[in-house]
């Protein structure tokens, strides 16, 4: 089967659900551009889980990679991004497994980004699902002198919804594997000081699954410190000091030790 030029890259672990693992697999293989599906399993998963990665394989729909023990989303995705690199794809995409791609997702981000040469990166809108506080449309500056400034308070992107240029990636640089912030925040602050341009399209191309409990792993005063200062020295390194950033960090200790029911009230109506 001839390569494409986009590998989707997603992580499968013990928590995962089938029924929802099935339908994020089919969303992908059902796009309306052609891309190749790479598979990380991080660690042990359920008999339920593997058969329905190994049928997959055994049709010839995705690449699956194995590790027995947990290392984690991050390294999971960096050990997917070298393959991708290897094999030669132009972009690398995104994909959780609980989340569901529009049918017209990838092509519209390749399309975007044969007509946009100085983009780097690229996310999409999407439909919040799953939790009482989910937006029925959630849409994020689309520029990068937008983003740029949105990144000092909040995430610039919807993670399962970005593609990469793979040149992004070729001069080494990764997803922090030992960061006090998710994952991709710490990326993108990690390329945006590198100099990489951000961008978004503002159509709803991800249906986003959110549960209950994702408002109380963000909260507790020692992770609003370490978010604190984190984002400062990124506000300084990014030269994006102003009165109205450092009022808005300052403010993230607020968020963080909120009771939940006010925090969950904020998500809905503040976002």
């Amino acid at each position: 089967m001839q390569q494409s030029n986009v590998a989707v890259i997603m992580s499968v672990y013990r928590s995962d659900d089938p029924k929802m693992l099935k339908i994020s697999i089919e969303s992908i293989l059902n796009q309306t551009a052609k891309c190749d599906l790479l598979v990380y399993q991080d660690g042990e998963i359920s008999r339920e889980l593997s058969t329905i990665l190994q049928q997959y394989v055994k049709d010839g729909c995705l690449t699956l990679f194995v590790n027995d023990i947990n290392k984690g989303l991050a390294a999971g995705l960096n050990f997917m991004i070298n393959y991708s690199i290897e094999q030669g794809y132009k972009y690398i995409a995104r994909m959780d497994s609980d989340d569901i791609s529009r049918p017209t997702r990838i092509e519209k981000q390749v399309n975007f980004f044969e007509n946009n040469n100085n983009i780097d990166v690229l996310g999409t809108s999407c439909r919040e699902f799953g939790a009482s506080f989910a937006l029925d449309e959630k849409h994020l500056p689309k520029t990068h002198e937008e983003l740029l400034n949105f990144s000092i308070i909040r995430c610039p992107f919807i993670h399962p919804s970005v593609m990469f240029r793979s040149s992004v990636f070729e001069k080494g640089i990764r997803y922090p594997e030992n960061t006090v912030l998710t994952e991709d925040m710490a990326l993108w602050f990690l390329l945006l000081n590198n100099g990489f341009q951000f961008a978004n399209i503002n159509e709803i191309l991800l249906d986003y699954r959110l549960n209950e409990n994702t408002i109380n792993r963000r909260k507790g005063f020692k992770k609003a410190m370490s978010e604190i200062n984190i984002r400062t020295k990124n506000m300084i390194s990014l030269k994006q000091v102003n009165i109205k950033n450092i009022s808005l960090i300052g403010a993230r200790i607020v968020f963080h030790l909120m009771p939940s029911s006010l925090v969950k009230l904020a998500y809905k109506k503040a976002r």
